[in-house]
C-alpha cells in the first residue's frame, strides 16, 4: 500500500512512496517531477493542492518501481520548456508529435481520449453511430469553433439544421437534461466529471457510440529520464492494466 504523504508550499505536493527493489535507478534521486495544470479529471489544481486520474496512476506506478512523485503547478508552456531543459519529468496526458520526440521519450499509450455521444441517462443504447442519431432526427449540441474529430465534419454540413451550437460544454449538458437537444459530444472522462460538477448524474450518460479515439501519452525528459526507466513505467503500467488495477483506479473518474 502506498503511503502518502503531502507537502504543500509554494505550489508544490510531494507524495512520498514505499520503496520496492527493482531493476532499474529512479532518475533525480528517487523523486520525479511532473507538472500540474488544472485539466479536469486528469488534473486537478486548486491553489497549492494538486490530485487528479493522471497523479494517482503515476504515483501507483512510481511506488512499484521504488521512487516518489512531486507535482508542481505549471502554465503549459512553462511546463513543456522544463521538459526540454530537464528541469521537469513528467508531463500528462499528451499527444506523440515529432517535435515533442526531439526531447521527450513516451510511455506506451496512457490512455484513449474517446470522443463519445452524451445522451439522456437510459438511453445509452439507442443509437449505433452518429450518422444513425443523425438519421433518427436527433438534435446535437456542439460547442461553437470546437474541433470535433470522427466523421463529424463529413456530417455536419448534411445536418446543419439538427446542429445546436452554444458557448461551453456546461451549456450543452443543461440543456440535455431539460431535454432541450437529444445529445452532445466531448471526451468521455473530461465530459463525466462537469457532469458530476453539475449534479446531472442521474439525467446524463455516455452512450455506446465512441466518434473518435486518440492514444494520450506519459512523457519524459530525454535530458533527465533514461530511455531504459521510461520502458519500465510503461511495462509496469502494462501489468496494472492486465491485472484490472488501472481500470480500478481509472473507472472513478468515468
Amino acid at each position: 500500500m502506498i503511503s502518502w504523504k503531502s507537502i504543500v508550499g509554494a505550489g508544490v505536493v510531494v507524495f512520498g512512496l514505499g520503496a520496492h527493489a527493482v531493476a532499474v535507478e529512479c532518475p533525480r534521486g528517487g523523486t520525479l517531477i511532473a507538472g500540474a495544470s488544472d485539466y479536469r479529471p486528469y488534473q486537478k489544481v486548486e491553489g497549492n493542492d494538486v490530485s487528479g486520474m493522471d497523479f494517482e496512476v503515476i504515483a501507483v506506478v512510481l511506488d512499484k518501481l521504488g521512487c516518489a512523485l512531486e507535482t508542481q503547478a505549471l502554465p503549459w508552456a512553462r511546463h513543456l520548456k522544463g521538459l526540454e531543459d530537464g528541469n521537469v519529468d513528467i508531463a500528462s496526458p499528451v499527444s506523440k508529435t515529432a517535435e515533442r520526440e526531439a526531447f521527450a521519450h513516451f510511455s506506451s499509450p496512457y490512455v484513449d481520449a474517446q470522443e463519445v455521444l452524451f445522451v439522456p441517462a437510459g438511453k445509452e443504447g439507442e443509437y449505433s453511430s452518429l450518422a444513425d442519431f443523425f438519421e433518427k432526427g436527433g438534435k446535437l449540441g456542439t460547442i461553437r469553433e470546437y474541433a470535433y474529430g470522427g466523421d463529424f465534419n463529413d456530417l455536419k454540413d448534411k445536418h446543419a439544421g439538427q446542429i445546436d451550437e452554444t458557448d461551453s460544454q456546461e451549456s450543452n449538458l443543461k440543456k440535455l437534461a431539460a431535454g432541450r437537444i437529444d445529445a452532445t459530444l466531448g471526451e468521455v472522462f473530461v465530459v463525466s466529471e462537469d457532469i458530476k460538477r453539475l449534479g446531472l448524474g442521474d439525467k446524463v450518460a455516455a452512450s455506446n457510440v465512441v466518434i473518435s479515439s486518440d492514444a494520450s501519452y506519459i512523457m519524459f525528459s530525454k535530458k533527465s529520464v533514461s530511455e531504459d526507466f521510461v520502458t519500465a513505467f510503461s511495462d509496469q503500467m502494462q501489468a496494472m492494466k492486465d491485472s484490472g488495477e488501472f481500470d480500478m483506479i481509472t473507472a472513478k473518474y468515468k
